[in-house]
C-alpha cells in the first residue's frame, strides 16, 4: 500500500503518456473537440493538473450522454479522460500484481486468445463445462462494494477520493443532469481494472477449487471431471455473485456434459470481444 500514488499519477512521465494516449484515441474527432484546445494548450494546462491533483483538489466533470440506435454512450471531457487514463496507468502496476492470472482481459495475462487456448487444451480431461456471465456488468457494479475494495490496496485518501467520484458521476442528457448512484462507465480507461479487481474475489475463490476456470471481464467458463465438481463450482459462484449483489445473465448461462458432438468455437459478439461459449451440432 502506498499514500504517494497521486504524486506518481501527477508525474511528468504518467501525465505524458496519458497525454500521447489521449491524442491518438481522439486524433478523429471533430475539430471544435475540446480534444484540441487540450493539444493546444497541454503545458498550461498540465501545470494546473499537477496542482490539483496532488492538492487532492481535481473534480471531473459532468459527462455527456450520447443517444444512439442501439445503445447510449456516455462522454468524459477531455482532461477528465486523460486523468482516467493517468490513473488506469499506475492502478495497473499497483493492482495488477495482487489480482488473479486467470482474469485474461488484464493486461498480460494473454488476452481471450490466450483463455481459448487453455479451454482447447482442457476439454479432455474435463466432461461438464458451465459458461456464465453477469447481467449488465458495468451498470450494477454496486458503488460501496467497489470502494471498500479499492480501500483494501489503497492508501491514498485524495486518490481514493477521486476514485469515488468517478464511480459516483454526474452525466449531462438533453438539458438534464443525472447522478449516478450504481455501476461504472463503459469506455472510460479505468474501467476494465475495476471491472478486474470487483470480480478477482470470485477469480481467487475459484482458483482454490478443482476445477478449471477462466474469465474474461464479466464471461466466465468452468470446466470440471465430474457433476459432483461443478456443483460445487456453481454454488461458489452463485454465493459470490450473491455477496457482490450481481446476477447472473438468464440468456447467457450454459451447462453442457461432453459428447462426441460438443465443442467450442469462439464467436464475435458483445461489441466485437472474443468469447467463449459451448454448442452442440
Amino acid at each position: 500500500m502506498s499514500n504517494c500514488l497521486m504524486e506518481e499519477i501527477a508525474s511528468d512521465v504518467v501525465l505524458e503518456e496519458a497525454y500521447a494516449w489521449l491524442c491518438r484515441r481522439r486524433k478523429n474527432y471533430s475539430h471544435n473537440d475540446e480534444v484540441w484546445e487540450v493539444r493546444f494548450r497541454w503545458v498550461e494546462i498540465k501545470s494546473r493538473l499537477q496542482c490539483e491533483l496532488i492538492a487532492g483538489q481535481y473534480r471531473f466533470s459532468p459527462l455527456r450522454r450520447i443517444h444512439r440506435t442501439n445503445d447510449d454512450l456516455e462522454i468524459w471531457s477531455a482532461v477528465d479522460s486523460l486523468v482516467l487514463k493517468a490513473i488506469a496507468i499506475v492502478l495497473t502496476r499497483q493492482l495488477a500484481p495482487s489480482l488473479s492470472s486467470r482474469c485474461f482481459h488484464l493486461a498480460g495475462n494473454g488476452g481471450a486468445k490466450a483463455a481459448i487456448r487453455e479451454i482447447v487444451a482442457s476439454l479432455p480431461k474435463n466432461q461438464f463445462i458451465f459458461r456464465t456471465d453477469v447481467k449488465s456488468y458495468y451498470a450494477n457494479i454496486k458503488h460501496d462494494i467497489l470502494y471498500a475494495q479499492l480501500a483494501e490496496h489503497l492508501d491514498d485518501a485524495r486518490l481514493l477520493d477521486l476514485l469515488w467520484l468517478y464511480m459516483r458521476r454526474s452525466v449531462y442528457d438533453d438539458g438534464l443532469y443525472e447522478d449516478i448512484d450504481k455501476g461504472i462507465s463503459l469506455g472510460c480507461p479505468l474501467s476494465p481494472l475495476m471491472g478486474a479487481l470487483f470480480l478477482d474475489v470470485l477469480d481467487k475463490r475459484m482458483e482454490a477449487m478443482a476445477v478449471f476456470y477462466v474469465r474474461f471481464m464479466d464471461d466466465w467458463v468452468v470446466l470440471a471431471p465430474s457433476r459432483w465438481k461443478l456443483r460445487k463450482a456453481i454454488a461458489l459462484v452463485n454465493r459470490t455473485l450473491a455477496e457482490l449483489d450481481v446476477e447472473q445473465h438468464p440468456d447467457k448461462h450454459s451447462l453442457v456434459k461432453q459428447n462426441a458432438s460438443s465443442r467450442f468455437w469462439v464467436t464475435n459478439e458483445c461489441g466485437g470481444a472474443n468469447r467463449c461459449r459451448p454448442a452442440n451440432n
